[in-house]
């Protein structure tokens, strides 16, 4: 509890600007309703926070998964043409995490802003203390026009993608009608490589279990056939007329 208290003030001693100081949240001088008002701002803050760190994953994501497509060594012969269409894809998903990023960020500056100008505000209603007002409220506007203005970035980049989208797949089915391997384009490059690897062992070991076989058959064989007596095989081969005068 003495850390989230702690995390806590520092959280309102970071959001806050302007010289307006935090008001504690515990502070029974300050009524109840004063410090909810105040502890929703902070908590907006807290989520604008946590939201803006997605945006920083989803971004490192994207662009990670751009990284794998120029691992030339993984796409299949003759997909050049389409390859270009695939990056130029994968570009525009990159362009549209970057767009977010910058629209989460400013939405925590705005929230920070509004915690700013909340706690002034109550200050103010009850006696704690006296700001200017107006600077506060300006500052809030200014940073409110500046995500109306992403939103529209967003909405933009948006519209760019749905083409791009309906380009590649067509380009995407026309290259598949050919019967040309395409699992690169919607698996790893690495777990590709990794069950290239896998099929080449298995091959291996097949050929290895065949070639074993056969000689433990040549083994049988050579086992199954009679062990014959070389002095029967020698009288029996003896002609006619050398019997009769050996009886004789």
């Amino acid at each position: 509890m003495e850390r989230l208290l702690i995390g806590v003030a520092l959280l309102a001693a970071s959001a806050c600007s302007s010289g307006v100081k935090p008001i504690g949240l515990h502070d029974s001088n300050v009524p109840l309703d004063a410090r909810r008002f105040v502890a929703d701002a902070q908590d907006a803050v807290s989520i604008s926070r946590a939201r803006r760190d997605d945006a920083v994953t989803v971004l490192r994501a994207t662009e990670g998964w751009r990284a794998e497509l120029t691992n030339t060594s993984m796409w299949p012969k003759g997909s050049e043409g389409l390859l270009k269409k695939l990056e130029t894809f994968a570009d525009a998903r990159v362009k549209m995490a970057s767009l977010l990023l910058e629209r989460a960020e400013l939405q925590l500056e705005l929230a920070k802003s509004k915690y700013t100008l909340s706690t002034a505000e109550t200050a103010m209603r009850n006696d704690i203390a006296v700001y200017d007002l107006k600077p506060l409220r300006d500052d809030a506007e200014a940073i409110r026009r500046q995500i109306e203005q992403a939103n529209v970035n967003v909405e933009d980049q948006r519209t760019s993608m749905d083409k791009l989208t309906l380009s590649w797949w067509e380009a995407y089915g026309a290259f598949t009608q050919g019967g040309k391997d395409t699992p690169v384009f919607y698996i790893s490059p690495e777990i590709l490589a990794s069950a290239k690897e896998r099929d080449d062992r298995m091959k291996a070991n097949r050929k290895a279990k065949a070639k074993a076989g056969e000689k433990t058959e040549e083994g049988k064989d050579a086992k199954a056939l009679p062990k014959t007596d070389s002095k029967a095989t020698d009288s029996k081969a003896q002609p006619k007329e050398d019997k009769l005068e050996l009886d004789l």
